[in-house]
């Protein structure tokens, strides 16, 4: 009879469980960057369902309850760690001691203990396991007997309190963690799925509007990508807009004049925002304004029909429109580079740019798929790795920090990683107090690529590469090697001469441009061992540029 009276009482796990599930503390908790003030929330969240866990019990012999408590503590413990674990067990402790009862000072204790337990099975990697939550849960209410019976005076009736709830509280309290950790795992699948199906869905908008969008943004590619988002999307209605206005919509509802008329003060302040339009009718129609930036500036706007303003608050919604509007952005950017290389006044940095080639944007957005379903938190980072990348390689500045640079590389080398698996390994060896020092944008990036397209991918095996920056007396030294496959006699020794080697003959013209015909490329490499190219730059010939471009 006790066992179906707790376990009736178990909905108030199941909806603690949902609303965790969907609160932004559980995002937080997988990414593993949870705030002190987060800390306290988790803290107050499930002190609260502890001591509700109490009052949801069942009085019993001499006073006693038997109760759904320990489930907030060994979920607390598991989900925090030990000090949220304990201190959960702490408040939910001392409110069953200030309940009474000839168990209230042993609860109070075990209630400790089974947050401390939580904590114990707790996974560094932040995965989550019904199973190890079952277990906790059991280990955690055998605790809490072994405590009782060694506190609770008198013993016999301690003795004849746990013959009677023992068992049940144990399969129950245990059942409850397992059911909790369930539910947190069934709505993150169900939201992992929907993130998946929508970073795919904007990849594939992405890779046809490219075709467009290489021609720039205007109402003629404007319309063809409206057309794509909506037929991909399954939108109702789309509209693409530059800096000034809307180039194009497709839908029925609105025309493009009625449309421009009523946005025509959005461009003033563009914001991420609803914004309603009346069409032939008088009706109203909502449309999801999200502003296209570049380094900051407004460069379009993107604008997707909405069935109300409920679809403002949709936090999934948002994050797949902002990863459509960040793929678009990226792209319009890799037009505006074209545009720059065609009347770039620095031949040998056109050379250069001119290798970021549309088929690494084509690969990375097809490894980027691949990981849309199995891993879309790693679909995400690679996102964002892949707009970092290209919004780096695309500043027109002569001279970046080397801490920028390096930025660049992380962020080409974690979507090849991400492509090639552990094949490709990558080690740095970066000075810290080198990493304000300026030198020339594009300076180390296409040696690294060199090294994972003619080094290590063509090794069957893969291999390392390692990035290295350091200072070595009077001159830093700048080498990039791998255990690739090597170099050929003939071909290293004719390496600057024609069109062979490209990025390696600019890079070393231009070192000679900005620093003397001293500092070249010095590469060394051994068929099946690996290549090895450096250069140094003296000390005063770096800080001399810093002084320069600085002032």
């Amino acid at each position: 009879m006790l066992f179906i009276t707790l376990f009736e009482k178990m909905a108030l796990v199941a909806l603690v469980a949902y609303i965790f599930a969907h609160s932004s503390l559980i995002d937080k908790f997988f990414k593993n960057n949870l705030t002190i003030a987060d800390k306290i929330l988790l803290i107050i969240s499930f002190s609260i369902f502890s001591i509700l866990g109490t009052y949801l019990g069942v009085k019993v012999t001499g006073g006693a309850i038997a109760n759904l408590r320990p489930i907030g503590a060994i979920v607390a413990g598991y989900i925090g760690g030990p000090v949220i674990g304990a201190v959960v067990g702490t408040v939910a402790g001392l409110h069953r001691f200030w309940l009474g009862g000839f168990t209230g000072f042993a609860c109070a204790i075990a209630t400790i203990f089974e947050g401390l337990v939580g904590a114990y099975f707790r996974r560094k990697n932040g995965e989550l396991s019904i199973f190890i939550g079952f277990l906790a849960g059991v280990i955690a209410e055998i605790i809490q007997i072994i405590i009782v019976l060694i506190l609770a005076k008198p013993f016999y009736l301690a003795l004849e309190l746990e013959k009677e709830i023992g068992i049940p509280m144990v399969i129950i309290n245990s059942l409850g963690v397992a059911i909790f950790i369930d539910i947190i795992k069934t709505v993150r699948r169900h939201c992992n799925e929907i993130a998946a199906a929508n970073a795919l869905k904007s990849l594939s908008i992405a890779k046809q509007a490219s075709v467009y969008l290489r021609k720039g943004l205007n109402k003629d590619t404007a319309l063809k990508i409206a057309e794509i988002i909506k037929f991909y999307g399954s939108f109702k209605g789309v509209l693409i807009g530059d800096k000034e206005q809307i180039l194009s919509y497709v839908g029925e509802d609105l025309d493009i004049e009625t449309i421009n008329f009523q946005a025509k003060d959005y461009f003033a302040s563009p914001l991420e925002k609803i914004i309603i339009f009346y069409n032939r009718n008088n009706v109203e129609v909502y449309f999801y304004f999200i502003p296209i930036f570049i380094n900051g500036e407004i460069e379009g706007v993107l604008g997707i029909e909405v069935d109300s303003l409920d679809d403002y608050y949709d936090k999934r919604y948002r994050e797949f429109l902002k990863e459509l509007a960040n793929l678009l952005a990226t792209q319009i950017e890799i037009y505006k580079l074209n545009k720059k290389i065609e009347t770039a006044t620095l031949s040998e940095l056109k050379a250069l740019r001119a290798q970021v080639h549309p088929h690494f944007l084509f690969n990375a957005l097809n490894t980027i798929a691949s990981f849309c379903r199995k891993d879309p938190q790693k679909a995400r980072d690679l996102i964002l790795d892949l707009s970092n990348y290209f919004r780096g390689t695309l500043k027109s500045e002569e001279f970046i920090k080397l801490d920028k640079e390096i930025e660049i590389i992380e962020a080409y080398l974690n979507i090849e990683k991400a492509r090639f698996g552990e094949r490709l390994q990558v080690k740095y060896e970066i000075d810290e107090k080198l990493k304000d020092i300026l030198i020339p944008q594009f300076i180390l990036q296409p040696l690294v690529e060199n090294a994972v397209k003619h080094g290590i991918t063509k090794k069957l095996d893969g291999g390392i590469i390692k990035v290295k920056v350091q200072d070595i007396g009077n001159k830093i030294l700048f080498e990039v090697s791998d255990t690739g496959i090597g170099i050929e006699k003939d071909t290293l020794r004719d390496i600057f001469k024609g069109n062979k080697g490209i990025g390696l003959k600019n890079i070393n013209e231009r070192l000679k441009i900005y620093y003397g015909k001293e500092v070249k490329l010095n590469i060394i490499s051994e068929k099946g061992v690996g290549t090895q190219v450096s250069f140094e730059i003296p000390k005063e010939e770096v800080y001399e540029k810093d002084k320069l471009y600085n002032s």
